[in-house]
């Protein structure tokens, strides 16, 4: 299988379909942001008379006056909370619904159909709680395995403050199990994405159920059905993509960490909240192209790629069609036309009348 030509195809999708951005900024967008910034300690410092370091004249009196208004304003505070985790909740339930629906309409856009984003929401929340499943399954045995290594941490260092043999039990515990609990829930958390991606297209494609998605999602995982490979394969767009995003955020992030140092705080954090706003675009637009590849690779597999249309031939007239042959038995006898090169012979002249003979 072609898996670079995948990534060309869904490039190519991404960027003539970008009405299908609107869904990829729900999967992806909301998360483009978050880069980390150089000079996390740098927080700027005077030296003071003593050789110490004190923070910023500026800094500290907006912290101050931040903290005062907090203080004055609890109630507003609790309801601008609330606020914001309803719409987290909000747009969760939407990210949920812009999968199904991006699926579909990538693989309209595959079947030369129109793309509407009207059809995409409505297949989407159509399978709302289809696709909620299968997440929500897929991420079962990644929580069951990061609650275990929390109890090993915990029952470890519990063991360290209750007598010798707890501890040594603690500390083997801490240095044998808790970094195989660690490797099994990474590699874990990559299978069963792949899994998940599979699943998600059963399930909105094929119009199965939950549970007969995810069966045949990790049979086509199993069935070394080039989806490990993939998955590989796609880490090289997610690297550009990572680099791309961090050189942007370099040339957000160090001059608003300059003016937050210098006293400017709402300048900086003004900054950082464009910043944020920017990185939406590439945050949609590779959203949209990760799910499309997804789509046409499991298109692919599962032998679902359109085939050339056979255009029929055009009705012949009557009058173009050639005479049928003659029978044999009705055919005029053949006679052959005389040679060209055939001159007949001149007749000979009569013979000259012999004389009379004497008596």
């Amino acid at each position: 299988m072609d898996y670079f030509d995948i990534i060309k195809r869904a490039l190519k999708v991404t960027w003539k379909y970008k009405a299908l951005w609107v869904l990829g900024f729900f999967i992806g967008g909301g998360a483009g942001g978050s880069s980390g910034g150089g000079g996390g300690s740098n927080y700027g410092s005077a030296l003071n008379g003593s050789g110490g370091t004190t923070p910023d004249a500026g800094t500290t009196q907006a912290f101050d006056s931040f903290t005062r208004w907090a203080d004055a304003n609890t109630d507003v505070l609790i309801a601008v909370m609330g606020l914001l985790i309803l719409i987290g909740i909000v747009f969760w339930i939407i990210s949920v619904a812009a999968q199904g629906g991006l699926i579909h309409l990538v693989n309209e856009a595959e079947e030369n159909r129109d793309v509407r984003l009207r059809d995409g929401w409505r297949v989407g929340f159509g399978h709302w709680g289809r696709t909620f499943m299968i997440q929500f399954v897929a991420a079962l045995p990644i929580l069951a395995l990061f609650l275990a290594i929390i109890a090993i941490f915990g029952a470890s260092i519990f063991g360290f403050g209750s007598g010798d043999a707890a501890a040594a039990g603690g500390f083997a515990g801490l240095c044998c199990g808790l970094p195989m609990l660690i490797i099994a829930m990474v590699v874990f958390s990559y299978l069963l994405a792949i899994a998940a991606n599979l699943a998600l297209r059963y399930g909105v494609l094929h119009d199965v159920t939950f549970g007969q998605a995810l069966a045949r999602a990790w049979s086509d995982l199993t069935g070394k059905r080039g989806a490990f490979v993939f998955m590989l394969v796609m880490i090289i767009p997610s690297i550009i993509y990572g680099a791309i995003v961090g050189i942007i955020a370099l040339m957000f992030v160090v001059p608003a960490v300059l003016l937050i140092v210098s006293g400017s705080v709402i300048t900086g954090a003004g900054i950082i909240l464009l910043l944020l706003l920017l990185l939406m675009i590439p945050g949609a637009a590779y959203g949209t192209f990760i799910s499309a590849a997804w789509t046409i690779f499991f298109r692919r597999i599962n032998g679902m790629e359109r085939q050339p249309e056979v255009r029929e031939a055009a009705p012949v007239r009557g009058d173009m069609l050639p005479p049928p042959p003659v029978p044999q038995a009705l055919q005029p006898p053949y006679a052959p036309a005389p040679s060209q090169s055939f001159v007949p012979e001149p007749p000979a002249p009569p013979a000259a009348p012999e004389p009379p003979a004497d008596v």
